[in-house]
């Protein structure tokens, strides 16, 4: 049987990703713009065009498969997971998403050599929580939707 609210939930898993991949990219894009747009006119060749777009857009590149592929493989469990058992809420995504998100950065914090990637921590949480908080109103959504039987 094909639930009636996918097209509801698509929107709302593609608004998810893109808003979490948007904020993940954006301390990284406080860089990458004024970056890219020195390059834009820097006047050396057609290739600064080229190069310069790449460098305002680097940080969206990286960010959108990482919060799209994170998003299905937890986000997605985690849904199943909480719809299952009928603890469903928003604020769990939101938790969920800036633990998951900052997590694998801060424990390579402890390896040698890993205290630099430690700063990804931020944008991870930060992608991760705003990727949580739209997907967890649109569950909140869902759920305040349902009549009781």
């Amino acid at each position: 049987m094909i639930d009636r609210n996918l097209p509801l939930s698509v929107s709302a898993f593609a608004r998810a990703v893109g808003w979490g991949s948007l904020a993940a990219a954006a301390p990284f894009l406080l860089i990458s713009i004024p970056l890219g747009i020195g390059t834009l006119f820097s006047g050396n060749s057609g290739d600064g065009w080229w190069t310069g777009f790449f460098v305002i857009v680097l940080p969206l590149l990286v960010a959108i498969p990482t919060v799209l592929v994170c998003s299905i493989v937890i986000g997605l469990a985690l849904t199943a997971l909480l719809a299952r058992t009928g603890r469903e809420k928003g604020q769990f995504y939101v938790t969920a998403g800036l633990l998951c998100g900052s997590a694998p950065f801060l424990m390579a914090m402890l390896w040698p050599d890993g205290s630099a990637i430690g700063m990804l921590a931020f944008a991870g949480g930060l992608g991760g929580s705003v990727t949580g908080r739209v997907w967890g109103r649109h569950r909140d959504e869902l759920a305040a939707s349902r009549v009781p039987d």
